[in-house]
């Protein structure tokens, strides 16, 4: 069988041009998002190996999967999760502005009021990437605005001592109460605060 040398390049470069397709395509999927609290083992094999507890919703680098455990890097830490605790990495786009008008105005949780909840020491790395360099450096400032989501609330502020849900004709109205000022949402988009009423 003898093969044209015209032909054999062309079935090269297919092949080439198909596996770099592949390549940039999988490198999509080596990142994951935490559902919900993940404990990170040392070993697979050995439930008492926990490293660290991976707080919800947070970013991972996937290092290998299969179908029980995947291998993640989470900060400096290397170590095994359920995979069914992973779901997929989808970066935020934000519905706010990036430079905000002159006439919104932000709302900033005074530092003692803040709920610092175990957040990762490359918290601001992780709140630029999720949602860009300036809403991440707003929001890395404890800053609120409307418009804004209530997960990027709650990336802000942390999570509030107590929600208060009110179903209104088709709309979810919650009140986030934090203990000296409250978030409204609409729909999850905060519309409004204020201080908490004595």
């Amino acid at each position: 069988m003898v093969i044209n040398h015209t032909v054999m390049k062309k079935m090269i470069a297919s092949m080439l041009v198909l596996f770099m397709g592949i390549t940039v395509f999988a490198q999509d999927l080596h990142k994951a998002t935490t559902k919900g609290a993940v404990r990170l083992f040392a070993d697979k094999d050995d439930m008492t190996s926990v490293i660290e507890l991976i707080p919800d919703n947070r970013i991972v680098d996937i290092i290998k999967a299969d179908s029980v455990f995947t291998k993640v890097r989470y900060g400096e830490n290397e170590g095994y999760v359920r995979s069914d605790k992973l779901g997929p990495f989808v970066p935020v786009i934000s519905p706010a502005p990036l430079n905000p008008p002159a006439n919104i105005v932000e709302s900033q949780q005074p530092a003692a009021d803040y709920d610092a909840y175990n957040k990762p020491a490359d918290w601001y790395e992780v709140l630029t990437t999720k949602y860009g360099d300036d809403i991440g450096k707003r929001l890395y400032q404890h800053k609120v605005w409307k418009g804004i989501t209530s997960d990027m609330a709650r990336d802000s502020w942390g999570k509030p001592v107590q929600i208060n849900r009110m179903y209104v004709d088709q709309n979810v109205d919650e009140e986030w109460i934090y203990s000296r000022k409250l978030l409204y949402f609409r729909d999850g988009i905060l519309i409004d605060w204020g201080p908490v009423k004595n």
